[in-house]
């Protein structure tokens, strides 16, 4: 909380007629503003925005500087940013701008923070302009003047990228050559990345939703000086700015598309789609390919002719972890299928089955809807739907009909289904063996989770029973590996194995017992067939005990571990909640948070028998999948129509 009367004081001292006093102040004030929002409000309320905007007239004294830095500490609090602006501080701090002031390049630097802090709506970037600002911040990036100039050139690139936020103030950038000098910064020798990704990005900025500054780029020879930044290697920062730079170009603008394809950019793009690259990379490059291909047919065969194209994006749509990514990528694909010539490609590259296993991957409404329209836009040609058929699309086609889409992906499945010439009868017969599909797995589901109730109580009677002739139950908390003699004899007589003499009397621990092979239980220790069942079973829980940890050869399975490793081998929520309650019952705890392998094997046959009831629930799934397939193959034969595909503006 603020010290109202500290603030207070400050306050009144910085009234003061001596400078080293204001200076000291100043520098007090910047300090309380960076340590928290409350002291930068208590300033704001107690009047010391406008000493501190009044201090920066005079830029020949010290405390000129400290006074900016206060201001730009500040400026990150909203209602001090709201204050600092109508106090009137952008036309003091533009008036510092100006050449004749030759201001130290660490002074600029606090003035072009302080005015990138306040240019964050469209009030501020619009009183920048109206102050002249933008011509003077233009003149910056030629600034040279000591060893801090590069500093001072990317403060002023990126408060010209905040600026054009506003639409007057691209125009006004544009009117004083702004973006002439930009292009020229990027082939400014010695000009380092960090840099020249900030002027990329405020070129990209500018270009955005611009028509005339996207002409203005291309005709100021722009294109070829940003494709040229997809080659250089690292493939970083800049690199994923100037493809992002080149999309912003590309944006419903085809001078520009064609300018960036007879730049070379398409097969300098797809070589960003390699698995080397950085996602962040990849993402940028595969946009741009998107609206790079949207409705102009040239880009699309530059996109095929380069060898690696289609390939790169099926790979994508199949490996990558990054559901942006997956999404357009095939919407690229997308786009290529509303060609004709291009469907042989796509469909030799294995998108078609890519493009189908996106329909029921749980991907996003858009993800769908892009891989139902591109499949529609295939099925126009008979080997296309073919292909679609035998790649399994039908069912999940089906699928999503039930799934209560959006509008657009219900449209889109609709096409691909009449495409496809599926019937009404035929879409009638699948939906109910869907729903019958659905019903029955329910009521199997309910009967494995009842059955393994039944099978935990009875668990638990049993290891009630057993624990009730012993005369103690075995609780010892150490690894198996290093249960004592009589220890792992004990364990043995839990899980029924009675007569312990065999181990007893050849020292067996539980070490020993883990390495112990067929031959030697039943020819060595002289076990029956069923006793030597029995210690295998203690073996493979062992096995499957340390598995589910994490570190294994632990003492004890912790609740997170044991729900990990079932989530990891595709359990879902309801199985999960089931074997975890299994285990309370079976061992009559409340709750359950670690497991020690003496209770792990108490409930280990129980497990097994409840995962394998949980595996029988899932078999119907696949009744109704068979069934619509089997009555595709035996349809009559599809004449090759070829109807009107979907809108031909892109995916």
């Amino acid at each position: 909380m603020a010290d109202e009367q500290v603030v207070k004081q400050l306050v009144e001292r910085l009234s003061s007629e001596d400078a080293a006093v204001q200076e000291s102040t100043a520098e007090q004030m910047k300090d309380l503003a960076q340590s928290s929002v409350e002291y930068c409000i208590a300033l704001g309320q107690h009047g010391a925005i406008e000493p501190l905007i009044g201090l920066l007239d005079d830029t020949s004294k010290p405390v000129t500087m400290m006074a900016a830095q206060a201001l730009g500490c500040m400026v990150a609090c909203e209602p001090c940013c709201t204050q600092i602006r109508e106090a009137g501080a952008v036309g003091s701090l533009v008036a510092l701008l100006q050449p004749s002031q030759e201001l130290p390049s660490d002074l600029l630097k606090a003035v072009l923070t302080l005015l990138l802090g306040l240019a964050h709506n469209q009030a501020s970037c619009d009183a920048v302009q109206q102050a002249n600002g933008i011509p003077r911040i233009i003149k910056l990036l030629e600034y040279a003047a000591d060893d801090q100039a590069a500093e001072v050139q990317q403060e002023a690139a990126l408060l010209l990228g905040r600026l054009s936020l506003s639409e007057a103030c691209k125009g006004a950038i544009r009117g004083h050559f702004g973006i002439v000098t930009l292009l020229k910064m990027l082939d400014r020798p010695g000009l380092d990345r960090s840099s020249k990704e900030v002027v990329v990005r405020t070129l990209s900025i500018l270009a955005v939703d611009n028509e005339v500054n996207q002409d203005h780029i291309r005709e100021q020879y722009g294109i070829p000086v940003l494709v040229k930044l997809l080659e250089a290697m690292p493939f970083d920062g800049l690199t994923a700015a100037a493809a992002d730079a080149l999309r912003a170009l590309a944006m419903s603008n085809e001078a520009n598309k064609t300018a960036i394809r007879e730049a070379w950019a398409v097969p300098l793009l797809v070589k960003l789609l390699g698995s080397e690259v950085e996602m962040s990379v990849i993402e940028k490059a595969v946009d741009c390919l998107r609206i790079l291909t949207t409705g102009n047919e040239a880009n699309k065969v530059a996109l095929l002719t380069s060898a690696s194209g289609l390939p790169c994006l099926v790979r994508l749509m199949e490996n990558c972890p990054d559901q942006l990514v997956i999404e357009r990528a095939a919407a690229v694909v997308g786009n290529l299928s509303t060609t004709d010539q291009f469907f042989s490609a796509i469909r030799e590259a294995g998108a078609i089955q890519r493009l189908v296993r996106l329909l029921d991957s749980g991907s996003t409404n858009r993800t769908t809807e892009i891989a139902a329209k591109t499949l529609a836009n295939l099925a126009s040609e008979s080997s296309n739907r073919k292909g679609i058929q035998l790649a399994g699309g039908v069912p999940p086609l089906m699928r999503l009909l039930m799934d209560k889409p959006s509008e657009q992906v219900m449209i889109a499945v609709d096409e691909a289904l009449r495409r496809l010439e599926i019937s009404a009868p035929e879409r009638n017969a699948t939906l109910e063996a869907f729903r019958y599909a659905d019903a029955r797995n329910a009521a199997v589901l309910a009967g494995a989770v009842q059955a393994a109730q039944q099978e935990a109580v009875q668990a638990a009677q049993e290891a009630d029973s057993a624990r009730s002739q012993q005369a103690a139950p075995l609780l010892t908390t150490k690894p198996f590996t290093r249960y004592s003699v009589a220890e792992t004899v004990q364990l043995l007589s839990e899980i029924g194995l009675r007569d312990g003499g065999p181990f007893e009397s050849n020292g067996i621990t539980g070490g020993d017992l883990l390495d112990l092979e067929e031959e030697e239980l039943k020819e060595d220790l002289h076990l029956s067939n069923l006793q030597a069942k029995k210690v295998r079973r203690v073996q493979s829980a062992f096995e499957l005990f340390n598995r589910m940890m994490q570190t294994p050869g632990k003492s004890e399975l912790t609740l997170t571990e044991l729900r990990n490793f079932l989530s990891s081998s595709g359990r879902g929520e309801g199985d999960i909640a089931a074997i975890v309650n299994g285990f309370k019952q079976g061992l009559q705890k409340q709750t359950v948070a670690t497991l020690n392998f003496a209770e792990f094997i108490q409930c280990y046959q129980w497990l097994l028998k409840t995962l394998h009831l949980m595996d029988q629930a899932q078999e119907p799934y696949d009744l109704p999948r068979a069934n619509s397939m089997r009555g595709l193959s035996t349809s009559s034969s599809i004449s090759d129509v070829s109807p009107q595909k979907l809108p031909q503006n892109g995916i």
